[in-house]
Order: structure tokens, then sequence, then C-alpha cells
């Protein structure tokens, strides 16, 4: 019997091996953990930041090349950084503060997930999709419910567990579908306009394409999949919120990308086939605007307003996919890469506050502006970013997804009239939330018995790197993102 339609596509060993040195990583540090107790907890994290960011590093150019990969790896050593400095939290909600046993698992946990978004984006199959991306949604779930003496923990735990398992569901019916329909596993245009020409295969295609989409819209928090977001960045480390945010974020729009790069072509074509799916991603990228700006304000907890911030944030990047302009690839990276500059620092100054005045509400941070300038400035410049303030990347960023939505309205009739109006109110809004927080800094006073928020200089050092970045970004648009827009 021939087995060849089984074979999706080629791959060589060569592209994995910033995975495997990843994935070796972490079991090494797991039997250092088991075998060398001497070693001290502490230094776990900064071994696994630094393997982190050395492979980063070759993913810049070269052989190894991968930009999405590089934004995992990066924010995954970003999030080991801060793992090292939320320390004594760390110890408290796992040990009870008396010791440091079963802290040094979440550095592993951490790199295996990484691990996981690196193999996805090499997929160019459902196999390996589904594969690389379960390994990163398994080791989520463990690190969201780290804190066992933390019932919000747990509780995050459970929320992403349950609510996981129906989107793994819906992944799994939909691979099943999508090769009953094309005959293969391949994301390949050939594959995907033959099921849609096809009048006995169109609507099978189309039910496999919304299962798909529905396990992808979890991974990065679109509507209606976005439950879990504010409670499991609520309850979760503040270190895994951050990687949630941003590494797990961006391992799901790379699957969005390899489920759309076939339809664009197709479109290029026949239009008419891929006009549904268009259409029905325009209405989730409004639902998605509209909860999570609009579900953001009357927030009172730092990270739940990130969390719903990051809903709003993904559903600007769904605007590209509706687009499918052909510079799709640059366009999402270039709105991850300055949102999850802006988010992993964001988080970082969370855990510093919390470490120190033991919350993570809003009210933690009042009176820094007057007791410390310098940390108040950069969390400044991180949140106006957030919000789209000229001279900032994030105003580069959301422009990019308005003139991508003016795009679709001339490709696809009938849209901009109503998407428009959402994503400019929802702009506005993001203005009003974010600067909640510079509110707090700047014009309510801590009191009296309250210490002064010092930042680690890491921290201060981290914070001043991304501020300068967001501002380099947003004031040098020719030099930076010219060939993009």
């Amino acid at each position: 019997m021939n087995m060849s339609y089984l074979l999706s596509a080629t791959y060589t060993w060569g592209q994995f091996v910033p995975v495997f040195c990843l994935v070796g990583l972490a079991v090494l540090l797991m039997l250092a953990d088991a075998f060398l107790p001497r070693i001290p907890k502490q230094a776990f994290p900064l071994v696994g930041a630094l393997g982190a960011l050395l492979t980063a590093c070759f993913m810049i150019k070269g052989e190894y090349a991968n930009s999405f990969g590089l934004l995992a790896c990066g924010a995954t050593g970003i999030c080991l950084l801060m793992l090292w400095d939320y320390r004594s939290v760390v110890y408290a909600s796992v040990a009870g503060g008396e010791s440091d046993e079963g802290s040094s698992e979440l550095a592993s946990l951490l790199l295996i997930a990484c691990a996981g978004v690196c193999a996805l984006t090499q997929a160019r199959d459902l196999v390996l999709l589904f594969v690389s991306l379960e390994i990163v949604t398994l080791a989520s779930y463990s690190m969201a419910g780290y804190f066992r003496r933390n019932q919000g923990s747990i509780e995050a735990g459970v929320k992403y567990l349950i609510l996981g398992a129906v989107s793994t569901g819906a992944l799994v019916m939909g691979i099943a579908w999508y090769f009953g329909t094309t005959g293969s596993f391949a994301l390949h245009s050939a594959f995907v306009s033959r099921a849609l020409c096809n009048p006995y295969l169109c609507t099978g295609f189309l039910v496999s394409l919304a299962l798909l989409l529905a396990g992808a819209f979890f991974k990065v928090g679109a509507a209606p999949m976005h439950v879990w977001i504010p409670d499991v960045y609520q309850g979760a480390p503040t270190p895994v919120s951050a990687f949630l945010a941003v590494a797990s974020k961006t391992a799901g729009f790379v699957v969005l990308m390899l489920l759309s790069v076939p339809l664009g072509s197709v479109a290029g074509d026949t239009p008419e086939l891929v006009r549904p799916v268009v259409h029905g991603l325009a209405v989730v990228a409004g639902l998605t605007l509209i909860i999570g700006n609009l579900g953001a304000i009357g927030q009172q907890n730092v990270k739940r307003l990130l969390g719903y911030s990051s809903i709003g944030q993904a559903g600007f990047i769904l605007i590209f996919f509706v687009a499918l302009r052909p510079t799709l690839f640059s366009d999402v990276w270039f709105y991850l890469f300055v949102y999850g500059v802006a988010t992993l620092a964001a988080f970082y100054a969370v855990a510093q506050v919390r470490m120190q005045r033991g919350s993570e509400e809003l009210s933690a941070f009042r009176g820094m502006g007057r007791t410390n300038p310098r940390a108040a400035f950069l969390i400044t410049v991180l949140f106006a970013s957030l919000a789209g303030v000229p001279l900032t990347g994030g105003f580069l960023a959301k422009w990019s997804s308005f003139r991508a939505l003016l795009y679709a309205g001339e490709r696809w009739s009938g849209m901009t009239p109503w998407l428009l109006p959402i994503m400019i109110v929802c702009a506005a809004a993001g203005f009003y939330y974010y600067f909640k927080v510079l509110r707090a800094m700047y014009w309510e006073k801590q009191e009296e018995a309250e210490e002064p928020v010092r930042f680690s200089p890491l921290a201060v050092a981290l914070l001043t790197v991304s501020a300068l970045a967001l501002l380099a970004v947003g004031t040098l648009p020719l030099l930076l993102t010219g060939a993009s827009y």
C-alpha cells in the first residue's frame, strides 16, 4: 500500500537544532536539580535565561534564522530573568518561604514551552503544528498552577486546563476534517484551492477551517476563546503571565499565519472562495477588540488589566489576517515585537511592585512618580506605547493595523464602514485604561506607612532598554519600518 500521501512536508534535522538545544538545556537543569542538590536554586533561571538568549542570537541571521522563534526565545529569556528577580515570591508560594525546594522546575518548563514555539515556527503541516502546539500548551498548564500555596494560581491552572482541552479537541477535529477534504496534512494552497472549488468538499473544508481557527483563537486570546485570559493572567506567577502574553501568543499567531498563507494564495486568483472566511475573521476581530478594550476599563488589578489588554491587542493584529496583504509576515512580526517589548517590561514592573508592596492592584503604584521618578517615567513610556501614543513604537504598530483595514476595505467590499468605528473607539478606550496606571503614579499619594518602591538594577536596566527601543522605533520610522509601511 502506498503511504506517500501521508508525507506532508520535508524537514531536515538542522532546522530543529535550536529546539534540541532548548530541550537539552531543560533536561540538564532537571537532572542537575535531582542529582546535584547543592547547586543554588537561583542559578537555574539564570542558566536558562543565558541559554534562551544565546539561542535567540543564533536565530537573528544565517542557517538558523527564524524571526518568530527569535521573539519567543527573547521573551523566554526575559521571563527567566524576571523569575530570578521574582524568586522570593516563588519560594514563598511553593515552599512557604522556608526553603527554595520545588522552585527550579519552572525554569525547565519555560524552556520546554519555548522549544515548542520554536518547533511550531518550522511547521509546514498539521501534524507538526499539533504536536508543537501541545508541547506549549501542556507546559503552560503546569506553569499556570505552579504556586500550589496560592488559590488563585491553582484556579488559573484548572481553568487553563479545561478551556485548553476544549480548544485541543476542536483542533484535532479540524485536522481530521482537513485531511478528509484535502487528502493531505500539508498546508498548501493547491490542496486548499481544490477543496474550495469542489462543491462536495467546500462545506466540509470550511468546517475544518473553522475548527482549526478556533484552536488558534484560544492561543491568541481571540473571542470567543478569550475567557481564560484575565483569570489565568491574574492567578499565574507573573513570569508565566508574561510568557503567556508574548511567547504563547506568538505561537497562536504563527498557527494563524500557517493557515492564512494558503488562503492568501487562493484569494489572489479566486477571491470569492475566500470571502466567507475573511468576513468571519472580521467579525472575530471586531468582537475581540470590543471585549478586550472595553473589558479593561473597569479593572483595578494591573495583571488583569494587561490580560484584557492582550485580548484587545490581538484584535488589532487580527486585522492583518482580514486584509491578507502580501506583507502579512512582516506586519504581524513588527506588531508582536513592539507589543512584546512593552508587555514584558510592564509585567517586569508589576513583579517588582508585587515583591515590595505585596499587591498587583493599581493602588500599589500610587506615589511612584514622586518616590521613584526614573522608574515611573520608564513605565510611562511602556504604557504609552501599548496605548499607541505618537513617537512610540506602539503608534506605528496600530497605525499599520488601520492601514491594513483600509486595504481590506478596498479588497473586500462592505467591511470598513462597520469595523473602522470599532477600531477607533477601542483605540481611544486604550488611552483611558492604560493611563489609569499613570494616574496612580503621578496624581495619587502613597500612604505614610508605605515604603518607596525600589527597583532592582536588573529591572531598571531592562525597563530602560525596553523604553529606549520603543522610543527609537517610534521616532525613526523611515529607518526601522520604512520597508513595511
